[in-house]
């Protein structure tokens, strides 16, 4: 007969037991409190904490209890189940504690509640320059919220914005803007938006000078490049009177259009000017800088035309554009020569961007690429960007045949220079013609030998307009309002100025 091995435990016994799995204190040395991270909070939010109690091995423990408190309650306030309200801008701990479970290790982290606006950190702290970026971490620096940013004194332009949460932009992220002039050698960052003003807590150590320097001498050589664009580059202090230069160079890999943009809005007019060329040096026994016995450049002021010099006087501008369609493959340089120091910004673009669309005879901007024109014939032509110039080409084959030239601009404000030249290059551009009146109407009459001839015309004005060309042959009366007379003949081994602004000052001329 089998006897019942059950054993019956005591009633006491029992509740020890039942209690224990509520209540394990006999190994409360293995338990450890768990804490849910906590999510970057605003002044004013709720958030509910969540927290367990769990062994050893990471497994929570059934029916283990968790009060929770705070250290700031000016910072932020919380309830024993959790609930915890954002109540000041500051720091504070949070902490877990399992509740009747003495030993039990609890959990505790260090929370941070942002303003509106906020700026928590910035990187680098140490050193940047003109043209390079600094990221600002923080709260309300989505850029549809803001009025301004500065570096220091000076406002800066901001390159991007990137939100912790892309459902909600307006909350935390990371903004990135340029280093810009007049950024001094430790600066703050300071952000002005709907929400008020914040500062960086911290400052950045600027060197006053840009990433591209060294180039007043030896170019920055970007090697084939197909887009820059840098609006935080600097012209730096200079001794006095002197012109500088800032000097890059780029490989063109394959034809294609191509657009050079410089712009200042701290410099005043006249204070730079730009040349985009096929061959530069600089030439230490003069010093200065050089060009190719056939080089072509495009700057204004300054048009070498297969070596020559061509320098006809246009009003100096506070920004350049230049525009070239279908640029061959080659390397080629920009010379930018300034004389006063003021932030700047800089492109070299992949494509044709003018203020009016290209007329028929692009590319027509430098003496190679001039456009064949047909004498008794009138076509309407664009100065596409400020201070665009427009090469033609004709043959003359009658000798003491006259041609009169009729230049009408569409733009009230504009005023186009004519000048008629013979093409002696590569040794020298005697000019047979020339009409420098001001106002929207121009004609430049001249008798021509034989042989073959540019017809230049040139944005005196800066202005952007359409225009109506009427190159006139043989037999045509000539004007007597047309200008006549002696005028000069550019040669090889003139000298190429790179003061900026050119020779603007003619009698009656209106920028």
């Amino acid at each position: 007969m089998l006897k019942n091995t059950n054993r019956v435990l005591p009633l006491a016994a029992i509740t020890f037991l039942a209690g224990a799995c509520i209540f394990p204190t006999e190994r409360s040395g293995q338990l450890r409190v768990d804490l849910d991270s906590i999510p970057q909070l605003l002044e004013g939010e709720l958030h509910q904490l969540s927290a367990r109690v769990v062994d050893a091995n990471g497994r929570p423990v059934p029916n283990g209890l968790v009060s929770f408190e705070s250290t700031n309650p000016l910072v932020a306030i919380v309830s024993a189940d959790g609930g915890m309200l954002a109540t000041g801008v500051g720091i504070t701990d949070i902490v877990a504690r399992a509740v009747a479970m003495e030993g039990t290790e609890p959990a505790s982290t260090t929370i941070r509640i942002h303003g509106d606006l906020e700026i928590d950190s910035i990187t680098p702290n140490n050193l940047t320059r003109y043209g390079d970026t600094v990221r600002v971490f923080g709260a309300g620096l989505d850029p549809a919220k803001l009025f301004a940013v500065f570096l220091g004194d000076g406002a800066s332009p901001i390159l991007r914005y990137q939100p912790m949460d892309p459902e909600r932009p307006d909350r935390f992220g990371v903004l990135t803007i340029w280093t810009r002039q007049p950024a001094e050698s430790f600066s703050h960052v300071s952000v002005l938006g709907f929400n008020g003003l914040a500062f960086s807590p911290d400052s950045v150590r600027v060197l006053r000078f840009d990433i591209y320097e060294p180039n007043d001498t030896q170019p920055w050589d970007f090697g084939p490049v197909n887009f820059v664009a840098n609006p935080a580059l600097a012209f730096e202090n200079r001794p006095r009177d002197s012109v500088a230069t800032d000097w890059y160079r780029f490989t063109q890999t394959t034809t294609g259009d191509r657009t050079i943009v410089v712009r200042s809005d701290q410099v005043n007019a006249g204070s730079f000017a730009v040349f985009v060329t096929d061959s530069l040096f600089f030439n230490t026994a003069i010093p200065d800088f050089d060009t190719g016995p056939n080089a072509w450049t495009v700057g204004l002021s300054t048009y070498v035309c297969r070596g020559v010099p061509f320098t006809p006087p246009q009003f100096p501008a506070d920004s350049s554009v230049v525009a070239i369609r279908n640029l061959p493959a080659g390397t080629y340089d920009i010379l930018v020569a300034y004389q006063r120091p003021g932030p700047y910004g800089f492109g070299i673009l992949p494509s044709y961007v003018s203020a009016l669309p290209p007329d028929v005879a692009e590319e027509n901007d430098y003496c190679d690429v001039a456009a064949p024109i047909a004498l008794d014939q009138t076509t309407q032509y664009t100065i596409d960007n400020p201070h665009d110039i427009d090469w033609f080409t004709f043959t003359n084959t009658a000798a003491g045949a006259t041609i009169n030239v009729d230049v009408r601009a569409t733009e009230p404000d504009a005023d186009l220079d004519v000048y008629i030249l013979q093409d002696f290059t590569p040794d020298s551009l005697p000019v047979l013609g020339v009409s420098q009146v001001g106002g929207a109407t121009d004609a430049a009459q001249a008798t021509l030998p034989a042989g073959n001839f540019f017809l230049v015309v040139v944005d005196f004005a800066g202005r952007a307009t359409d225009y109506t060309l009427t190159p006139l042959g043989t037999g045509v009366v000539p004007d007597p309002a047309v200008r006549a007379g002696a005028v000069p003949t550019y040669r090889r081994g003139d000298p190429v100025s790179l003061r900026p602004g050119g020779s603007p000052a003619r009698t009656g001329r209106r920028p």
